[in-house]
């Protein structure tokens, strides 16, 4: 009979039987604090994914939770509905001014890795287009009443940032000039990411999608970058692994050129502690773990941090756990400067605003 861990978390107990140990929920459910679960769920937009699996598995909560929990679920497939039909409108606009994009994140990788789309959470539109494209970009987008919203934080969005925010009724469009920039402001090689990008059909429509290896490197490193605030970004890499598993040896190859070694490999730590043996051994090698930075990682990745998200709160505790995971010592210099920057940008305008 299976059984929790009393050092794990009941949301990751659940998320590790996801999709492939789903016989075990009916014995390891009971066991778990109903409560505490169904809260860890909202917190990572996670209770349509987990109430859809507890379903197919014939697992029913005590009453009050199993009736939070499908509310929950229901308001998450809601968010994920509007989103589509914002990424549809989006994509629609581009097509209007010549542009395919490239579809990150959201409803177009939950239609390539989920058999229900709409149980991943989703709270805004994610698009990669060439920097040359922007100027076309901006119209095109307020033609569906968005409004480019500039960071106050931030000098030259093209020289120290990756996206552009546009924001309206509808939703929140991050419209990316390049694929990352962070981590000392390392960056991918923007044309090249563009090359490598294919062409795909999301509904009806042309859109493009990052190679296997770029996409999956890439939601390794966001994740990272935010401290793995939501159980939801390593779901996905959960299923990416499994569904559509990348050339290892080429991912591991290009985080080393872009300098994202350190995150990535953190990014399969916290699969690991989190989620069990997601990936390949052979992945992790190839990542190029250090000894201590794989002991570090283990406990501040791990199932019960993760599922608190408090490393994820404020600004300093990201911050520094950013400077952990920058590849060099001279690049981790220059996430300290551009952090202090953009610090004192950001009181300047809030001075001046009151």
């Amino acid at each position: 009979m299976a059984s929790p861990r009393a050092s794990s978390s009941p949301l990751f107990e659940v998320l590790g039987r996801i999709p492939l140990r789903e016989h075990e929920l009916p014995q390891l459910v009971p066991a778990l604090d109903a409560t505490e679960l169904v809260e860890s769920c909202a917190r990572h937009g996670l209770s349509a994914y987990v109430g859809d699996a507890l379903a197919s598995a014939k697992v029913s909560l005590p009453a009050p939770a199993q009736s939070r929990l499908t509310a929950d679920a229901r308001s998450t497939v809601a968010a994920a509905v509007k989103n589509k039909r914002l990424l549809l409108a989006v994509v629609d606009a581009l097509a209007k001014v010549g542009i395919t994009p490239v579809v990150l994140k959201g409803f177009g990788l939950a239609s390539r890795l989920y058999s229900s789309p709409l149980v991943r959470p989703s709270t805004d539109v994610d698009v990669l287009v060439r920097p040359s494209e922007l100027p076309r970009v901006h119209p095109a987008l307020e033609t569906l009443g968005l409004t480019h919203r500039p960071d106050p934080a931030l000098g030259d969005v093209l020289e120290d940032h990756h996206h552009e925010a546009f924001a309206g009724a509808a939703g929140l469009v991050e419209a990316h000039f390049r694929l990352f920039a962070g981590f000392g402001m390392a960056t991918y090689d923007d044309e090249a990411v563009q090359a490598r990008a294919r062409p795909a059909v999301l509904e009806g429509r042309a859109v493009r999608v990052l190679s296997p290896e770029d996409e999956f490197l890439y939601l390794a490193v966001h994740a990272a970058n935010h401290a793995f605030l939501r159980a939801s970004w390593l779901v996905d890499l959960q299923r990416f692994a499994l569904v559509a598993p990348p050339n290892w040896a080429r991912v591991a190859e290009l985080a080393r050129e872009v300098g994202f070694t350190v995150p990535y490999a953190a990014a399969l730590d916290a699969l690991r502690a989190t989620l069990g043996a997601t990936v390949s051994a052979e992945a992790r090698r190839l990542a190029g773990h250090q000894h201590v930075r794989h002991l570090v990682h283990a406990r501040l990745f791990s199932a019960k941090q993760l599922t608190s998200a408090q490393l994820s709160e404020g600004r300093v505790a990201p911050f520094l756990i950013r400077l952990w995971l920058v590849d060099s010592p001279g690049r981790a210099l220059r996430q300290l400067a551009g952090g202090v920057e953009r610090a004192l940008r950001r009181s300047a305008r809030q001075a001046v605003g009151r």
